[in-house]
């Protein structure tokens, strides 16, 4: 199969750079994206290699097709695809030397389209009325791009992005025509592209598991306009048409035929038109023979088994002189004509155009047409074709038919030529556990083995993500005094961070003990309980200890009737003072605040009093304003402020004011029996007074509804509940019970629903337990791993007595612990880590092992699941799980698909599971659309805001100017009219409202609004939360009906939703030349009233700030708190230099320091002149007690550099001057870029994996204590970290602000306990997206192939170390006999089975596995290297060949040093971490780039001794692979044949069997699909991914399953790999990556590292293999991989010293030049106390010196490695790993040096 090639044809795209990313699950989820219809054909022709000239395999195409789509249609994909009339001339080569190309290339086009067409009819013929994804029609044909029909389906439909080609297909003609091709291909990625919309290529388009890679561009207005000329197509002809309506309607009418097809009547059609077109009387016989040719081709088409029809190249009598190519030309084109114009409707069962024309039949056919021997019923057959073809043309073929008939003829022939069914043999094995999960695998195998090279059982001890022992035995050394220190500091931060997450005062935290519950206890809270006690209980009299009790609470209760006098007192003092506060708004919060403040016990006495005076406050403040949107506002505000006072303790004359507002509302109070109620005069006379003044309302529900949402009672079904401290709803207590039943639960809620407390609750039951029982914490990210750790710590403290290394809680990621993860009850950790210490023997070997303690698994997020990356490793946890888990989410596509997988997955292991799922948010969420007026002010400073906490920025308060935020219903942003998107839709009251009123205005006959809809119908008063959820259930379900009718009002009531300001935006946004309101640039303190700065300006004015500002790349993320801080500073700094008073204030200040200064001169002279007995007189305490008189100035605190209020966002109140600056101080010198550091101070930070980690601790503490306004972040805030915001901004357009990244960030606003409503803000992003994402619908969980090789190789060593354990069997049974998430996956037990057993077999042949299945030699590497699965194979594959040991024999000659080291780069850059360079072809770039660098830039080739290992790896693992699908076609298969087309699934079966004797035909396949061997391939195959695209149907095989990584040229294509790592080790220098290798600058630092991490694994291996008896048999190097989302390691900013001492790799010796040995290592102490943070003590320790370096002596210290027991050529081992240790000591150095 011939590889993909890159061509230049990157026009327009140099400027454009690509993203790869998984569409299914990073972008476009279920979300629409358009396929450009020429670019599918042309790219599917192209990677399928399909014979399209000169055998013109039509069948084959059009399954490539299909084979696309139906990959597509597996992953849940949703697509159109288009086809434009003015792109078909175009779409092929149109020269003389190629028009028979063209004409294949136009009647393949017309074919497809009208394949595609019917579609939904011919799938749904096929699947007897199952549901399918492809229902619907696909495909759409335009005239053109601009026409206005397409542009009416554009609108229509929200299109994510669109799928095309950026090169021409090569095998369709010459470079001339391509080019041409090539530029009309483009045009219309150009025009999607510069329309706003992004655009992928297929070109590297991967399909990996449930994922499909492409490479994304993201829109840019930048881009200059690609001129491309608009070719106008003339469509057929009326008069033309109808004459083909004629002819074919004449043919359904002919005479002695009883039926024809649509390929029969189309090829007859073909063939009359050809032969009545010469020239001549009578066509030339070279016609005449060539049209009998195609007659009997068609009758071999009807008769022929798809397997029958694989021919070679050329048939063995061709004579191409006799061909005639514009015979071909002219058939092609009469059939297009043919197709294109067929009139009426096509039955699915006549449909077979599809298959209308087999070229390698019909050359087979022709050169053996006088010679064939046919059945005397294919005559007859040829006979009546003939006498119609005579009918329509009259002209006679007849004699150049087959005049031989064969005997017999009812048997089909046979050919000479046998397929190849034998199946590969395979390398003895067997294993008590694996055997029976094989034992249906029957296969040969070899009696002779290759014998392993002295194989060496493997062991792992070690964990080899960290230093530290899997398996402690040693008491535990004492801290050094650093260590200590060290300690202490972290001990602090974290209590520090634990109070911030609970809103504890300064660092004071009060956890729960925990106390151990005794069975006494667990047998008591079994027995019901009952209310009362009982009639015994009453009637018995009391004990001693309750006559105690009772006697203490009377007491009590008089201490606090004396208390409440107290508080009454105080509380009417603070009465007075609120009372002479002139400004309402500012009394109204004060009063807020006091009653905030109040505690509990207090609350109980005066709330209610301060309730009503906060309501009379706000009755005087309605009073002053005019009928508005602001006073209906304030109504609302007083509405909820009766109905919440009435909820406290009433008096009579609290109840007697709130009936007053009850009845203005026309709301009832609960029924109080007034008479019981205490008497206690007001504070403030004449309350009612101002009550009165309040206007009575209209009809009370719709006031509650379009105004008193935010306020409404948010319970569902609450009720008291002692196992919580608060009370829960219904779904909340059906979660408690399940945690109590020990039942395995999946919990989807929204965020702010309430779903925090599951983990607690699970936690604190683990705890009370014993002492022993784990639950384990898994979160996607280690930010989140933080800041759960914190929360344990801040909510349980628990006593283990003299047990050494206990702890209730433990952090272990891939960088650093906290706490023994051993000792702990709680781990808090992330998902890789959790699958090694699962599947490491030390942990199950007994029961006190950690993984035989596990009682709970809480997977939180668990819809990362679907993540491109670590997806695989949670879905392989799931299985693995050896206990009931807990599964929390918000955002599940397909919540009951994975419910059902996930009880499946968890009956098998005998826990009950139970799904609870709950809906509605208990904040609403509002979105808006910032739509500022076009302006450019001069910014002087920020005014004071004083305003009232209304919720939403559209509340009306600044009614002196228009609001800068547009709000958006939900209903208005829906753009994909569908039923899954309105279900998807969340409503809040007011949009309820607004909605119904819309549907009654718009409504008709044959749509109507029932009357039951009608909210005083349908709701009750006062109306709750719960209430407003059912009535929109009932809307939804009428809407329903609507949404999908395009002839339905629901557009008219999008557009009365949306209103005139929204449709004026989305008509007027863009012109042609791209986006009209693109941010003006201007000088500071000038700002446009679009920018950033601007929209906070307006959040602040409208009270909603705090806010998170999101943008998915980090340097923008920077660059806004940057433009936001230039700013303020520059305004600040015009102030100062302009305004009197400060200059005033200024010089004052320095003439009082001059002062100061010249006093304590005075006095230090004085102190130089007093004797030592003066000295002596004067005590410490009397100088402290003189500095304490000494008078204090007003100057003490001031600081002239310090933010003046007026230029910063913070919020000064919310923190002391000494807290922000012991923050900052924790901060370093240094670590964090100084302008961060001043944005601090002015409430602005940053929050994204590129800062460190004390630095973004450090934003979230301050922003939760409120003090931080404004934080722009990635997604590192999204993932469930803990900072409450009033308003989330989405700021700037990326590929990555998908349905699922939109749904994270936007639940940062209104959290629990914060707001009543949270804010969404879209900014600087085109509105028609801006309504997709709102409306964008979740993608489904699909999962993936969770069997992996490395995966294998560990469960052998799971079981081989554990003894074949129950643990170990039970884990494997989880991986290896479970369903499987993934959707595309074997659905069968023996597909796995096939594959495992062959998995086994290449793990044999690479001397990895024994016999018996112990794990031999390097597969420790192999598992230290996991997680660059495959590439490790690789690595393995030339370390096994001996090639590492040939090229380091030299390594301790300084001559030849550096010359080992560049070549150990290079092939390592071919192997890991690899970047493809996308920009090769285009010279430009070559040219004034490439040439000119000090860089390589494109990786040079393999060395010729490595390519060939690996490519003889390749090939031995081809042949296992290709073995297996042998094997299991041959025993499951059989009889199962593919004949059936993967999207429509119509099948290509014969009419019946019939001896055409075809002599030339080869042997049919067994492992390739016969549709690819129609184009002459066999079961030979020259790369893996040929075999992965070619097999047959049936036959799961997974490529990034297979053990290899395309590495040849062949395997590769022409594009080489981006050469950055090799250029980096050369010259070091960072901004060259950028500049010339084009590596993203927010990126490099972290593919830099991800090599540093390979390299020290690598090393780690070696020296566990040379010295598996070292003690404790410990790493030399702390290993760290983070590659997960919101990653943890420092960034580009002067970040990488931090980063390299957290993975403990020191930067090593200068000298390269002397002879590398390697070091002893030295014994490094088991931490099994608290607070092991990270990986390195402080260097005064003894037991810091760790890790492998390079020493200047030339003595190696071999005492510490022993002699290695594997060698190959007498090379030994050890220099490869000295070579190694070198490599990775000069790596660290220059690593070190970019951050110095």
């Amino acid at each position: 199969m011939a590889s993909k090639k890159k061509r230049e044809s990157r026009i327009w795209m140099p400027a454009a750079e690509p993203i790869k990313l998984d569409i299914v699950g990073d972008f476009s989820g279920k979300g629409l994206f358009g396929i450009h219809g020429d670019a599918l054909l042309s790219y599917c022709l192209e990677s399928a290699n399909v014979d399209f000239d000169p055998g013109f395999q039509l069948l084959h195409a059009v399954h490539a097709v299909e084979s696309v789509l139906a990959k597509l249609q597996d992953r849940g994909c949703n697509f159109h695809i288009f086809w434009f009339d003015d792109d078909e001339n175009f779409s092929a080569p149109s020269s003389d030397s190629s028009k028979e190309v063209a004409s294949k290339y136009h009647l393949a086009r017309s074919v497809l389209i009208k394949h595609l067409a019917l579609a939904p009819s011919l799938a749904d013929r096929h699947r007897d009325g199952e549901f399918n994804s492809h229902s619907k029609d696909i495909s759409f044909c335009f005239p053109s791009t601009h026409s206005e029909a397409f542009s009416t389906h554009l609108a229509n439909h929200a299109f994510r992005f669109f799928l095309a080609s950026d090169s021409s297909t090569e095998c369709l003609g010459e470079e001339k025509d391509a080019r041409q091709q090539d530029r009309r291909l483009l045009r219309f990625l150009k025009q999607m592209y510069t329309a706003g919309y992004f655009v992928a290529t297929f070109e590297n388009m991967e399909f990996k598991s449930s994922k499909v890679y492409v490479c994304m561009f993201s829109p840019r207005s930048d881009i200059t306009p690609f001129a491309v000329k608009k070719d106008v197509n003339i469509p057929l002809g009326a008069a033309r048409q109808d004459a083909i309506h004629e002819k074919l309607k004449q043919i359904s009418m002919l005479d002695g035929i009883d039926h024809l097809t649509v390929r029969e009547t189309v090829t007859l059609y073909a063939l009359s038109s050809v032969l009545a077109s010469q020239d001549n009387e009578r066509p030339t016989p070279s016609y005449a023979r060539n049209a009998a040719a195609v007659l009997v081709q068609l009758v071999a088409l009807r008769h022929l088994a798809l397997s029958e029809r694989s021919f070679p190249d050329q048939p063995p009598d061709w004579d191409p002189g006799q061909y005639l190519p514009s015979f071909a030309s002219s058939f092609y084109d009469a059939a297009n004509e043919a197709i294109r114009a067929w009139p009426g409707s096509i039955s699915p069962d006549d449909w077979d155009a599809f298959d209308l024309f087999d070229g390698r039949l019909f050359f087979a056919v022709w050169a053996e047409l006088a010679r064939m021997a046919l059945p005397q019923h294919i005559t007859d057959e040829l006979a009546k074709l003939t006498h119609c073809l005579e009918q329509l043309s009259a002209v006679d073929v007849t004699k150049y038919l087959p005049q031989q008939h064969g005997g017999g003829g009812d048997k089909p022939s046979k050919s000479d030529k046998k397929a190849n069914t034998s199946t590969s043999s395979v390398l003895a094995f067997n294993h008590p556990v694996l055997d029976q999960y094989l034992e249906k695998v029957k296969i040969s195998t070899q009696v002779n083995e290759p014998s392993a090279t002295a194989p060496r059982i493997f062991e792992e001890l070690t964990h080899w993500h960290n230093t530290k022992s899997l398996d402690p035995k040693r008491i535990p050394k004492p801290k050094g005094f650093f260590a200590r220190k060290k300690d202490q500091k972290f001990r602090a931060d974290t209590i520090a961070y634990s109070a911030s997450l609970t809103g504890a005062s300064g660092k004071n935290i009060d956890p729960e003990v925990i106390v151990v519950k005794t069975s006494n206890d667990v047998a008591e809270e079994a027995k019901p309980k009952h209310a009362g006690g009982g009639a015994k209980a009453k009637n018995r009299p009391m004990s001693g200890k309750e006559k105690a009790q009772e006697r203490v609470r009377l007491i009590n209760e008089q201490k606090s009737a004396q208390k409440s006098d107290a508080v009454v007192s105080s509380w009417r003092e603070r009465c007075k003072e609120f009372e002479k506060e002139t400004s309402l708004v500012s009394r109204y919060q004060k009063a807020e605040k006091y009653l905030l403040g109040l505690s509990k016990g207090h609350v109980g006495v005066i709330g209610g009093e301060v309730g009503l005076y906060l309501a009379v406050t706000l009755a005087q403040l309605q009073d002053a304003c005019k009928p508005s949107k602001f006073k209906s506002a304030l109504l609302a505000m007083l509405w909820y402020r009766m109905t919440n006072t009435a909820k406290y303790n009433l008096t009579k004359e609290i109840f007697q004011s709130l009936s007053i507002l009850s009845a203005d509302f026309r709301t009832p109070l609960d029924p109080v029996t007034v008479e019981s109620l205490p008497s206690r005069p007001l504070p403030v006379k004449d309350l009612d007074q101002e009550l009165k003044k309040v206007p009575s309302i209209g009809d009370p529900i719709d006031f509650q509804l379009e105004f008193c949402g935010p306020y409404l009672e948010r319970s569902f079904d609450s009720a008291p509940d002692d196992r919580v401290t608060f009370e829960p709803d219904a779904w909340q207590r059906k979660v408690l019970d399940a945690v109590d039943a020990k039942r395995s639960l999946l919990v989807v809620a929204p965020t702010s629903a309430g779903k925090t407390f599951i983990s607690f609750y699970a936690m604190k039951t683990i705890l009370q337990s014993n002492d022993d029982d784990v639950i384990v914490y898994v979160a996607p990210t280690k930010a989140l791993v933080n800041q759960i750790a914190a929360e344990i710590q801040a909510r349980f403290t628990k006593s283990y007595g003299h047990q050494a290394g206990r702890s209730v809680w433990a952090i272990h990621t891939r960088d650093y612990r906290v706490n023994n993860p051993q000792g702990c009850q709680v781990l808090v950790t992330v998902p890789s880590i959790l699958q090694i210490m699962l599947l490491a023997p030390s942990n199950s070997k007994d029961a006190k092992a950690f993984s035989r303690r596990l009682k709970w698994i809480i997977f939180d997020e668990v819809h990362c699941i679907g993540q491109a990356e670590d997806g695989v490793i949670w879905e392989q946890l799931l299985l693995l799980a050896p206990c009931p888990l807990i599964a929390l989410s918000a955002t599940i596509g397909n919540p009951n698909e994975f419910r059902d997988w996930l009880r499946d997955v968890q009956t098998r292991k005998g826990f009950d599971f139970e799904m609870v799922m709950h809906t509605a948010r208990y904040s609403d969420l509002r979105k808006f659309y910032h739509d500022p007026e076009p302006a450019v002010t001069e910014f002087g400073g920020l005014a004071p805001v004083e305003r009232l906490p209304l919720p939403g920025l559209d509340s009306g308060q600044n009614q002196d100017k228009k609001s800068t935020f547009l709000p958006v219903h939900p209903i208005a942003s829906i753009v994909d009219r569908s039923r899954e998107t309105l279900a998807d839709t969340s409503l809040e009251p007011a949009d309820c409202l607004s909605l119904w009123k819309s549907m009654v205005r718009h409504q008709n006959e044959q749509y109507p609004v029932s009357e039951s809809l009608n909210p005083k119908k349908a709701l009750p008063n006062p109306t709750k939360k719960s209430d407003v959820v059912a009535w929109e259930s009932k809307l939804k379900d009428t809407l329903s009906g609507w949404i999908v009718d395009s002839k339905s009002p629901f557009k008219a009531v999008q557009n009365d939703l949306r209103g005139s300001r929204w449709l004026e935006i989305l008509s007027t946004h863009v012109d042609e030349q791209g986006d009209s309101r693109k941010t003006e640039q201007v000088a500071s303190p000038c700002v446009p009233s679009n920018s950033v700065f601007s929209l906070v300006v307006d959040l602040r004015s409208s009270g909603s700030l705090p806010a998170i500002l999101f943008n998915f790349d980090r340097l923008s993320c920077e660059e806004i708190v940057r433009e936001i801080l230039d700013v303020l500073e520059s305004a600040e700094k015009q102030f100062k230099e302009n305004d009197r008073a400060w200059i005033a204030k200024v010089a004052a200040y320095e003439k009082w320091k001059t002062v100061q200064e010249l006093a304590k001169r005075k006095g230090s002279k004085a102190v130089k002149g007093k004797t030592q007995g003066d000295e002596e007189k004067t005590s410490k305490s009397e100088q402290q007690r003189d500095n304490a008189n000494r008078d204090t100035s007003k100057w003490d605190s001031f600081d002239p550099d310090a933010p003046l209020p007026q230029f910063s966002f913070a919020d000064t109140t919310k923190m002391t001057q000494a807290e922000i600056q012991d923050r900052i101080w924790a901060l370093g010198k240094g670590s964090v870029p100084p302008e961060f550091i001043r944005a601090l101070r002015r409430g602005l930070g940053v929050h994204h994996a590129g800062m460190n980690r004390n630095y973004r601790q450090g934003v979230e503490m301050m922003a939760r204590k409120g003090y931080l306004t404004v934080v722009t972040a990635t997604g590192t805030l999204a993932l469930g970290v803990n900072l409450p915001c009033k308003t989330v901004v989405f700021t700037g357009d990326s590929v990555y602000l998908t349905a699922l990244n939109y749904r994270q960030g936007s639940g940062r606003a209104g959290r629990r306990g914060f707001d009543l409503l949270g804010n969404v803000v879209f900014h600087d992003i085109h509105p028609h997206r801006a309504l997709d994402i709102m409306s964008a619908r979740l993608p489904d969980l699909k999962g993936q192939f969770p069997t992996s090789v490395t995966l294998v190789l560990r469960l052998f060593s799971l079981l081989h170390g554990t003894d074949n354990s129950e643990f170990a069997m039970n884990a494997v049974r989880g991986l290896l006999t479970q369903n499987r998430l993934f959707l595309g996956g074997p659905a069968n037990q023996m597909s796995i089975a096939h594959h495992l057993r062959f998995t086994i077999d290449y793990l044999r042949r690479q001397h990895l596995l024994s016999k018996t299945g112990e794990p031999l030699n390097f597969s420790g590497l192999i598992g230290h290297l996991y997680y660059t699965e495959n590439a490790v194979f690789a690595f393995h594959a030339l370390l096994k060949e001996g090639y590492w040991h040939e090229i380091c024999t030299d390594i301790s000659n300084p001559t030849r040093q550096q010359d080992v080291l560049l070549e150990m780069v290079t092939v390592l850059c071919h192997l890991f971490c690899r970047v493809p360079c996308l920009r090769f072809a285009n010279k430009t770039w070559l040219e004034d780039t490439v040439k000119r660098s000090s860089s390589i830039v494109l990786l040079p080739a393999l060395p010729e001794k490595a390519d060939k290992i690996l490519e003889g790896h390749n090939r031995q693992t081809l042949d296992i692979f290709q073995g297996y699908v042998m094997s299991f076609a041959v025993q499951h298969l059989s009889d199962t044949p593919d004949i059936e087309l993967p999207y429509t699934k119509s099948k290509v079966q014969p009419a019946e069997a019939a001896g055409v004797k075809m002599p030339t035909v080869l042997p049919p396949t067994t492992v390739r699909s016969p549709f690819a061997a129609l184009s002459g391939y066999q079961d030979d195959f020259h790369s893996i991914h040929e075999l992965c695209e070619t097999v047959r149907s049936g036959v799961f095989l997974e490529e990034s399953a297979i053990p290899y990584i395309p590495v040849t040229a062949e395997e590769t294509g022409t594009m080489p790999w981006n050469a950055y790592l090799l250029d980096f080790f050369k010259h070091g220098d960072l901004k060259a990556l950028v500049r010339e290798n084009g590596i993203k600058q927010g990126d490099v630092w972290f593919k830099l590292k991800d090599f540093a991490l390979v390299l020290a694994s690598i090393v780690a291996s070696f020296e566990n293999f040379l010295n598996p008896n070292a003690e404790e048999g410990e790493d030399n190097v702390g290993l760290e991989m983070d590659d997960e989302a919101g990653d943890e390691e420092p960034g580009e900013q002067g970040q990488v010293e931090e980063g390299m001492k957290k993975l403990g790799l020191g930067a090593g010796s200068q000298s390269t030049n002397k002879t590398p040995v390697v070091a002893k290592k030295k014994k490094k102490k088991v931490v099994v106390d608290s607070w092991d943070d990270e990986d390195s003590d402080d260097g005064s320790d003894s037991e810091s010196g760790k890790g492998s370096g390079v020493e200047g002596s030339s003595k190696s210290d071999t005492t510490s490695l022993g002699v290695p027991s594997w060698e190959q050529d007498g090379k030994s081992l050890k220099n490869v790993h000295a070579a190694f240790v070198l490599l990775l000591e000069q790596w660290n150095e220059k690593f070190h040096k970019i951050g110095a």
